[in-house]
């Protein structure tokens, strides 16, 4: 191993992460309790920052540079006297363990003498000394955690050496997966924590004031974020890599490769894994030619060489025992990311006529501490959320790609995405349209898995449901179609447009939002491809169409379709099905709108026109150009009846000549997420962003329009005015000629 190649590396690898996950929290943080600090004392603390910050890095660097120094120079010196290559070893693999301390200790240290620094120069600040806890809470236990699983990454090639994976390391270090995990907790609960409970702190007493609250919910969430991904990545890519070095060496031994010399290259459970497999390969290789060595009529021997066998089978059932123990430690890792994924599997819904029930089946199973458990990548959440005033439901059926902690790693990062976006709701959603709420969710959860360059991916029927009005608005992500059972027949649930899994980067931003209107009674059942992928007669036999009649056959009833799917083959994948099913009475148009009307305007509203009536007469006044009327009329039928798509866009227009543009801009965006493609619309929508002097909002309509129809009319017209207005009208202005 070349120490001039790894030290550069480590370095690098370490100081980047450094430097973008806890430097940005420490200036963020020092950012949002600058107000509580003059000038001179907030650049007394630049001042510090800079030379602590220097101090400790230069200093950590040092450290490094001496270790890896040390164990380059016994590698090397190893072809004289073999015993150094052991020495050498046991550095590179307490390197990591070595690495996460000193950068602990690097954060403790630096922030004391930042502190002690500013103190020397303004002299006892108690404000400043109350944020010394927060800073060591948000930064030591992500940084610890995170060292140490790069350092892995970075020093595991060379350990993997031939010379490396003869000899054993002089250490007793032992690090299990069971407490890393434990510790990657901690340290993404730890974080928001120390940062949120701080400023609460703060505010509460006075010492800060935030003036953007929203701005600072978007740096949190940026800051929070990345951390997370990060973990994620890392602890999945650590666990895949170690378990593709195992397979590795039981691959060599398949094929007869008993002179494989194997020692551990970790100090964790792979490490010992690793250690019992090369003890195991030594006895089989001692065997093999003791056999060789019996065949060749050494038959005086073998009373003697019988009792040798018979003491390797002990030592084989000792090894034996061992992998049993190591297994056992396994399944303590599968059983924590069960408990982190069995919370996201929820149905919380509030005063709700709709029942939505689930059921979910993981392929792999675990015994651990005499309970059968359960782990994947299927999950299912419903939740109340409130949009406009009104109650909604939000759901997912999803299925994560990858067998047992890859999947399961993925529906926990989909599953939190979405329990986040359900509780932001009520501070920042709540006055969105329904088309929007959904593309706002579909987005974030297509960012977070899009990170993950196609190594996480996940199928999903993502879908909001308004309560009020029984209308279903949803997006397939190449996840099976849901089955809708109607009046004891089933059908197809079959979307216009099928995206991709979440996550693959073909995935553009023009979401197309499905709308569909439940009847009273109707049963929908969404489920992922386990209910498909039957193993029947030997053999996997994913037929699609034999859901659909086992759904009617259960008569729509969760647990017996279950039993019936149980009857027809043996389940191969991962299952999840959720099933809804709308009250067997709903409310009319005239009695939601009386439900949602004070009591002094009832009178009035049980006078006012049917629907259909409404729609026509807003025709009516449409063609006798009395806009203002006939915009009402359209805006009162799209909220009575609003699976009527096409019409949403015709109200849009009435609304755009009676000038309400504001409302008519609203309508037009709404059609436009259910129908992303229209070219009218787009350049509806971009004349009318042109008149409120909205021209880089215009100008990425008018390009979306004139890529699905070049030669359209309207968008030469429309090009030469914008290009007029760029240098004519300023932004406050507003300018009705487009809108003629």
């Amino acid at each position: 191993m070349s120490h001039a190649r790894l030290l550069p590396v480590l370095t690098w690898r370490l100081e980047l992460f450094t430097h973008t996950v806890p430097v940005p929290f420490a200036v963020y943080f020092s950012a949002v309790t600058g107000s509580l600090y003059s000038l001179e004392e907030y650049l007394s603390m630049g001042v510090a920052a800079m030379i602590a910050a220097t101090a400790m890095l230069l200093g950590a660097f040092y450290l490094r540079y001496i270790r890896l120094k040390k164990a380059s120079y016994l590698e090397d010196r190893s072809s004289v006297d073999p015993n150094l290559l052991s020495y050498a070893k046991s550095i590179y693999i307490t390197q990591p363990i070595y690495e996460s301390f000193v950068i602990a200790g690097r954060w403790f240290f630096g922030v004391l003498l930042a502190h002690l620094i500013v103190y020397l120069i303004v002299g006892y600040r108690p404000n400043l000394i109350a944020t010394i806890p927060a800073l060591y809470l948000g930064i030591i236990p992500i940084s610890f955690i995170s060292y140490l699983f790069i350092t892995e990454y970075s020093i595991r090639p060379a350990l993997s050496k031939n010379k490396f994976r003869e000899v054993e390391a002089k250490t007793r270090l032992f690090f299990p997966y069971s407490k890393r995990l434990l510790v990657v907790v901690m340290a993404m609960i730890s974080m928001p924590f120390s940062l949120l409970g701080y400023m609460l702190y703060a505010t509460v007493d006075g010492r800060i004031r935030l003036e953007n609250p929203l701005l600072h919910l978007a740096i949190m969430a940026f800051l929070f974020s990345v951390p997370l991904i990060f973990t994620a990545w890392i602890v999945t890519e650590a666990i895949r890599s170690r378990l593709s070095s195992v397979t590795g060496f039981l691959e060599e031994v398949g094929e007869g490769n008993f002179g494989l010399k194997i020692s551990p290259s970790s100090l964790d459970e792979f490490g010992k894994q690793e250690q019992r497999i090369g003890k195991v390969v030594e006895r089989l290789r001692g065997l093999y030619e003791e056999i060789q060595s019996l065949n060749e009529g050494l038959e005086s021997k073998v009373e003697e060489r019988t009792k040798q066998l018979k003491e390797t089978a002990d030592e084989l059932g000792k090894s034996l025992e061992e992998i049993q123990k190591l297994k056992l430690s396994q399944d303590g890792d599968y059983f924590l990311t069960s408990l982190l994924t069995e919370p996201l599997h929820s149905i919380q819904l509030q005063d709700s006529e709709y029942s939505f029930r689930s059921l979910t089946i993981q392929k792999k199973k675990f015994n651990y501490k005499q309970k059968e458990r359960q782990i994947g990548g299927d999950i299912s959440l419903a939740h109340s959320i409130r949009l406009r005033g009104k109650p909604y439901i939000a759901f997912v059926n999803a299925d994560a790609m990858g067998k047992s902690l890859q999947g399961a790693v993925g529906a926990i990062i989909l599953g939190s995405i979405s329990r986040s976006m359900i509780e932001r709701t009520p501070a920042l959603y709540r006055n969105v349209w329904p088309e929007r709420w959904l593309k706002n969710w579909f987005i974030e959860l297509q960012k977070v898995f899009e990170a993950f360059d196609g190594s996480l991916m996940a199928s999903a029927f993502l879908g909001l449901l308004d309560e009020s009005r029984g209308v279903l608005y949803y997006i397939n992500c190449e996840h099976p179609s849901p089955v809708l059972y109607r009046d004891e027949t089933t059908i197809f649930l079959e979307p216009k447009e099928k995206y991709f899994k979440i996550g693959h980067s073909g995935i553009g931003r023009n979401v197309h939002i499905e709308v569909f209107q439940l009847r009273p009674g109707d049963v929908l059942f969404s489920g992922s491809d386990g209910r498909d992928d039957l193993l029947i007669h030997s053999e996997i036999d994913p037929d699609d169409s034999r859901f659909l009649e086992i759904v009617g056959k259960a008569r729509g009833d969760l647990d017996r379709t279950y039993e019936l799917i149980l009857q027809e083959g043996e389940i191969t994948d991962d299952l999840s099905l959720l099933r809804i099913e709308a009250p067997k009475k709903s409310l009319t148009s005239s009695e939601i709108l009386l439900k949602d009307t004070n009591s002094e305007k009832k009178n009035e509203i049980q006078k006012m026109i049917s629907v259909q009536e409404c729609r026509r007469l807003a025709l009516e006044y449409s063609s006798g150009k009395k806009y203002t009327k006939a915009g009402e009329l359209g805006l009162k039928y799209v909220q009575r009846r609003p699976t009527d798509t096409e019409f949403l866009f015709t109200v849009s227009k009435l609304l755009r000549k009676s000038g309400k543009i504001v409302l008519s801009i609203d309508l037009g965006e709404r059609y436009r997420m259910r129908n992303p493609i229209d070219s009218d619309n787009l350049l509806h929508l971009a004349e009318m962003y042109a008149s409120k002097s909205r021209l880089e909002r215009s100008f990425q309509l008018l390009a979306e329009a004139t890529a699905i129809t070049p030669e359209h009319p309207r968008a030469k017209k429309l090009s030469e005015f914008l290009i007029e207005k760029t240098g004519q009208i300023s932004e406050s202005s507003e300018d009705r000629r487009i809108l003629r």
